[in-house]
């Protein structure tokens, strides 16, 4: 019987080797929910799809048996966000798992990063075909102009890349991955309630309270709302603060109109690029409707200042207000 490295494969179960090890226990969605040990791979992948949905996944991959419940939970959480057939709830729980992989990999030597990319069948070193470029940028281009490809150099078709942005286009190369569908024909009932209890939970985290600017309750702004404000009002705002405070605020249901008065305070305020921007975000002049970042990216972004318990601004905002 085939060998497998458990705590790889739970740091990285989008890998095909973490889909062998599944099929090699050989037991079916109904054999699962009743075996003594793996049946509580089942709750764990609906916590894992909840964390996800929150903004961020802490898996215990502590020993051997944590770990393989943790590859099982993960591909119990594929199939309950493919049961959704809620595009937003499959591309949010594949970014954020993304995202966790990411982390592992920022202290990941390098031959568990080469064979990452072989399963990926990516070839990323100093420059990658621009094809393959803009397929794993599509998303990246949104939060940063860096990505665009009239901003790159390229030549005889490849796009040049340092060393720095390997990493961010793996992680984007594992969030398609993620987001790939999977097969739900034939899958027991007890899954596609839990499914519809996430959806649900989802809809109502995520449908917009429609209030007025001065119905906001200033109080229960997160902290690093209140931070992007300050750097708004004094003019030194960075693309990624803007960003964030304009899906925040449509998030929690203020108008293009309100968000604009909030974004007014900036000292050098152009209505008409402001508007623009606000109505791309609230995706009046597109397809796409942007979300607000996690806590877990706003991290990221190093705007982050207070731990508050919580998983994403929106969710803050809700439960102090």
């Amino acid at each position: 019987m085939k060998e497998f490295d458990l705590e790889k494969l739970a740091r990285y179960p989008f890998l095909k080797e973490a889909k062998d090890y599944v099929s090699s226990l050989n037991l079916t969605l109904d054999e699962i929910k009743t075996h003594p040990i793996y049946s509580a791979s089942i709750d764990l992948g609906r916590q894992r799809v909840q964390d996800a949905l929150n903004g961020r996944i802490n898996p215990n991959l502590e020993d051997g048996l944590s770990q393989e419940l943790s590859i099982l939970s993960y591909a119990i959480a594929r199939i309950l966000v493919n049961l959704t057939k809620n595009m937003a709830i499959v591309s949010r729980y594949a970014s954020v798992e993304a995202e966790n992989s990411y982390q592992f990999l920022r202290n990941e030597r390098g031959e568990i990063l080469n064979e990452i990319m072989r399963d990926l069948n990516l070839h990323l070193k100093n420059r990658v075909y621009f094809s393959e470029y803009l397929r794993l940028c599509k998303n990246l281009v949104r939060s940063d102009p860096k990505w665009k490809l009239v901003n790159r150099v390229v030549d005889k078709g490849y796009v040049e890349i340092d060393e720095t942005e390997i990493l961010p286009l793996l992680r984007e190369a594992i969030r398609l991955r993620i987001m790939e569908p999977v097969d739900i024909r034939g899958i027991p009932n007890e899954f596609k309630e839990i499914s519809k209890k996430i959806s649900s939970e989802f809809s109502a985290f995520r449908k917009p309270m429609n209030i007025k600017i001065e119905q906001i309750d200033n109080k229960a702004l997160p902290p690093c709302i209140k931070g992007m404000l300050a750097s708004l009002e004094s003019g030194n705002a960075s693309h990624n603060e803007m960003f964030t405070l304009g899906t925040f605020f449509l998030g929690l249901g203020l108008n293009v109109d309100g968000v604009v008065k909030i974004f007014s305070r900036h000292p050098n305020f152009s209505e008409e690029k402001t508007r623009y921007q606000l109505g791309f975000l609230a995706g009046e002049k597109g397809t796409t409707k942007y979300s607000c970042p996690s806590c877990a990216k706003i991290k990221s972004y190093g705007l982050c200042k207070a731990e508050c318990g919580v998983k994403h601004p929106l969710q803050y905002y809700r439960t102090h207000s």
